[in-house]
């Protein structure tokens, strides 16, 4: 019985077919005729796809049958879980995780340190805040889904002082402050003063309620 581990890479005219290695270097010449860049300390799980052109950053991690689209660039001690695919043109953020059987569509982006919770869709062209773009920091919870039918469990945001947490509802809860989306719009600068906040940690907390804001209009339109 083999022990080899199986890469699948496109081959043109015949589809993605499997290449059996023990290390990188037995499949280095396949990898570099299609422009993919594995970087150092990277696993990559068996019967994974590699679309061309992808680049996948050190000490990464894709789990097996998963499939990396053309062009994908997957960030440095990031996670792709088993059986996920992502997208042609996306891109995840450095130190990043996406959870098994997740699905993340094309030309879409992944903030740095982000999670996405496993069993979730991130569709096409999705719009979030940004465009087709999940914020830093931001987390996802398992089985959500992000597309032209938006629905979203949770929303968390680590915080360089306290945490934001977003359930779908009317609410922020930033620490152990509870208020309405409108009343933290009204009245983040005084509470944030109140806490001894720098100017910039306002900033970044200004940044959080309006990516909440964003996640809740689109739930409600």
């Amino acid at each position: 019985m083999s022990t080899k581990k199986v890469l699948r890479l496109w081959v043109n005219g015949e589809g993605y077919k499997p290449f059996e290695y023990d290390t990188f270097e037995d499949i280095k010449d396949a990898l570099k005729e299609r422009n993919i860049s594995i970087g150092y300390g990277s696993i990559i799980g068996d019967g994974s796809s590699i679309g061309d052109r992808s680049s996948i950053g050190d000490r990464s991690s894709i789990g097996y049958g998963s499939i990396i689209g053309d062009g994908s660039s997957i960030g440095s001690r990031s996670s792709i879980g088993s059986r996920s695919s992502i997208g042609d043109g996306s891109i995840i953020g450095d130190g990043s995780s996406i959870g098994d059987g997740s699905s993340i569509g094309d030309r879409s982006s992944i903030g740095d340190r982000s999670s996405i919770g496993y069993g979730s869709s991130i569709g096409d062209g999705s719009s979030i805040g940004s465009r087709s773009s999940i914020g830093s920091r931001s987390s996802i919870g398992s089985r959500s889904s992000i597309g032209d039918d938006v629905k979203v469990k949770t929303l968390f945001f680590n915080g360089s002082n306290h945490s934001v947490m977003y359930w779908g509802e009317d609410k922020i809860q930033i620490g152990c402050q509870s208020y309405s989306i409108a009343y933290w719009e009204e009245n983040f600068k005084r509470i944030g003063n109140s806490h001894s906040y720098t100017e910039e940690q306002i900033k970044e907390y200004e940044y959080y309620i309006n990516t909440v804001r964003s996640f809740h209009n689109l739930l409600n339109n």
